[in-house]
């Protein structure tokens, strides 16, 4: 431990331009230890580091790089009518994934007044399952039971029109009713 001090003090020393003279300097910097060091050596540009008042710092400098900026989100193509195995293909690998609730993503699409037009048989099933990206319903799978074409093709075009909060992630949620 006492050769690193050694070391450190003598870097120190010789960084500074001394070695020669075994005076002090006339006049010792308010943070001569190893802070005195790291000022000496340009320090990595950082948010909190930045010097605003700085003209000749390049702009790369005064802003922070872009990895501290939070990402736009990407805008996804979906094919239309996509099912919801479809519309998890379509988001690339790794993108950010911002959870919502299940209630949230639920709410809507337990409002049973939206279907009236469907005219879903009182004694019929529904399993739908939704992929919701940016408020908006981007895969839909819809069953009936009995299975019925016409009922399935009018909740899902309903569960397309319904919208929810826009979080720029993809979701799934399922419901039964």
């Amino acid at each position: 431990m006492r050769v690193e001090s050694l070391l450190s003090v003598a870097i120190l020393i010789v960084s500074c331009g001394g070695g020669t003279s075994s005076a002090p300097p006339p006049e010792p910097p308010p943070a001569s230890n190893e802070p005195a060091a790291v000022d000496i050596a340009e320090p990595p540009p950082t948010a909190s580091s930045a010097a605003p008042a700085s003209s000749s710092a390049p702009a790369a400098d005064v802003n922070p790089p872009p990895s501290f900026l939070a990402p736009a989100p990407a805008k996804i193509e979906f094919p239309p009518h996509a099912s919801v195995e479809q519309a998890i293909k379509a988001v690339p690998q790794g993108a950010p994934r911002l959870n919502m609730t299940n209630d949230l993503l639920q709410a809507p699409l337990l409002d049973m007044k939206r279907y009236e037009k469907c005219k879903v048989p009182r004694s019929g099933k529904v399993a739908m399952s939704v992929a919701v990206y940016d408020g908006a319903a981007v895969g839909v799978d819809v069953t009936t039971k009995p299975k019925n074409g016409k009922v399935q093709d009018c909740l899902d075009g309903v569960v397309r029109s319904i919208t929810w909060e826009k979080v720029p992630s993809l979701n799934q949620v399922n419901v039964n009713f």
